[in-house]
């Protein structure tokens, strides 16, 4: 089966379909190496032999209405894996880090595994662009990272010629039953200080992180935003590059954020990939089409699953922790995460 991405961009009322037929993904072996590179990009948490960054070199691209197709139901089966343990043992691991003083704040991820009965996906992918249309939703497969649906909230880095936007998201409650949809800023959303301080650790990071690339950039935030069924933190951050030829060099500065690692980064990635259960793979990296001269429109991968051929998904859900997280909590927020493609099956 040729790589190929499907993916919708937030409000938009149509999706883009793109395949490389001839040859295979570009392989990369960090983001930087996007300097100069245009295509569809799918990278993951750290870039390994495994788990490389791969850029999709289009050969057919079209534009495809969403479809109001109706998909029959599956039957869903979940795990037996006893993936609460599995997270609290995780959970006193990374906490016992952040008493002592290690980390700031450090990212913990788990996974569920489901098993589906569906085989069409691109109508999976349709019905999650119904569902969020708020939200950046992708559909993609290569032969080296299997196939990602996913359905996110949180831009990497998006914009053209220079003028390019980024997002501070951080903070997550659930969000009132009866509210669906609702416009921007969310008025009477009241947020403990844990969530404020782990938004304002996130803003200060990626802050610092364009200053090295920007002379000029402007902070809106923090505001309350919603994404599916949950509330969120948010602050936009819109900055004009000194030079645009190095749009690789600024992804990999901001990648992966404090919202999905931890601080400091490359300390708190490490310990990730030597404590976590569960590999991320290319959960928490990022996707989307980048371009040097055209649109960037990158997004964080964020509640997503890797479907494997078997018909198993592995769903992937994490939250920030501070040193005054609770585990129940923390567990509940991975909860409500997931509900959010889990949905797309159901």
């Amino acid at each position: 089966m040729s790589a190929f991405a499907y993916y919708r961009l937030p409000y938009l009322h149509h999706a883009n379909y793109v395949a490389q037929h001839q040859g295979e993904p570009e392989v990369l072996s960090s983001v930087a190496e996007l300097n100069g590179k245009e295509g569809f990009v799918i990278a993951p948490f750290s870039p390994s032999g495994n788990c490389p960054v791969l850029l999709i070199h289009p050969d057919e691209s079209r534009l495809l209405a969403i479809s109001d197709a109706a998909i029959p139901d599956a039957k869903v089966g979940s795990s037996a894996k006893p993936a609460r343990d599995i997270y609290a043992e995780d959970f006193e691991c990374f906490h016992r880090e952040l008493e002592k003083g290690t980390f700031r704040k450090i990212v913990l991820a788990r996974t569920a595994t489901l098993r589906t009965a569906h085989k069409d996906f691109e109508n999976l992918f349709m019905k999650a662009c119904r569902m969020y249309p708020r939200l950046f939703v992708a559909l993609v497969y290569t032969p080296q990272s299997g196939m990602w649906l996913m359905a996110t909230p949180e831009i990497l880095l998006r914009g053209e010629q220079g003028k390019m936007q980024t997002m501070s998201l951080a903070g997550t409650q659930k969000a009132k039953p009866s509210r669906t949809i609702a416009d921007y800023p969310i008025e009477g959303v009241e947020w403990s200080q844990k969530n404020r301080d782990e938004q304002q650790y996130v803003t200060d990071y990626i802050e610092d992180c364009i200053k090295a690339f920007s002379d000029d950039y402007q902070l809106k935030g923090p505001y309350t935003t919603m994404a599916a069924n949950l509330y969120h933190l948010r602050t936009d951050i819109c900055f004009h590059l000194r030079d645009e030829g190095t749009l690789g060099d600024v992804i990999d500065a901001l990648y992966p954020t404090p919202a999905v690692c931890g601080i400091p980064k490359d300390e708190a990635r490490r310990f990730i990939l030597q404590h976590e259960h569960q590999p991320r793979k290319y959960y928490s990296g990022f996707v989307g089409p980048v371009s040097p001269q055209g649109k960037t429109q990158l997004f964080v991968s964020l509640r997503c699953m890797n479907i494997l051929p078997d018909g198993t998904c592995e769903l992937y859900a994490g939250g920030g922790l501070l040193k005054e997280s609770e585990m129940e909590k923390e567990w509940k927020e991975t909860e409500a995460k997931m509900q959010t493609i889990r949905r797309v099956l159901i």
